[in-house]
């Protein structure tokens, strides 16, 4: 059952002077407008059913977290709407490597967050090596830092969603990350 229309939330990205897209938009509600994959809301849902299943049937699951970094700088120099065509580019390649099952969704400006159902953490580092390499194939400036991570022991989803945000602010912070 697809859920209802939030009546705050506007009807497409946001575009400044001359119809330009806006990418720093944050993304709101239950699909992010500008690539089509989930929002923060779905997300959210998604994340507490979810952490319920792995609790009740001790499945495994893994989130992956995948941020675009540089992303002022390129646009600064290839302006709004070539930033704003990274975020597709990016949602794209996501939507090809993760199975049905999965979901994908914008978090935040720039960050998604995947979240791989029965997905132990040496699968999970598997889909996260797929997805470098395929940025890496793209043209242009899809440049990605990942941080993933699952529950072990006693800890849930969200714990393993702290996690994954430490090891891709780690990442991020490595000397030649550029951001």
């Amino acid at each position: 059952m697809e859920p209802a229309a939030d009546p705050t939330e506007t009807t497409g990205p946001t575009t400044g002077e001359a119809g330009v897209i806006e990418w720093r938009v944050e993304p709101h509600g239950w699909t992010d407008q500008l690539t089509g994959t989930d929002g923060p809301r779905l997300w959210d849902r998604i994340l507490s059913s979810e952490t319920a299943r792995v609790k009740r049937y001790h499945g495994p699951a893994t989130i992956v977290l995948a941020e675009l970094f540089g992303v002022d700088s390129f646009s600064a120099v290839w302006g709004a709407d070539a930033a704003g065509r990274l975020f597709v580019q990016l949602a794209r390649t996501l939507a090809v490597e993760v199975r049905s099952s999965d979901h994908i969704a914008r978090l935040e400006t720039s960050r998604f967050g995947i979240l791989l159902i029965e997905t132990d953490e040496i699968a999970a580092i598997n889909f996260v090596e797929r997805v470098r390499a395929a940025c890496e194939q793209q043209p242009g400036e899809l440049r990605v830092a990942m941080g993933w991570a699952s529950p072990t022991g006693k800890s849930d989803l969200h714990d393993a969603l702290a996690t994954a945000e430490a090891r891709l602010v780690a990442e991020i912070a490595e000397p030649g990350a550029e951001g």
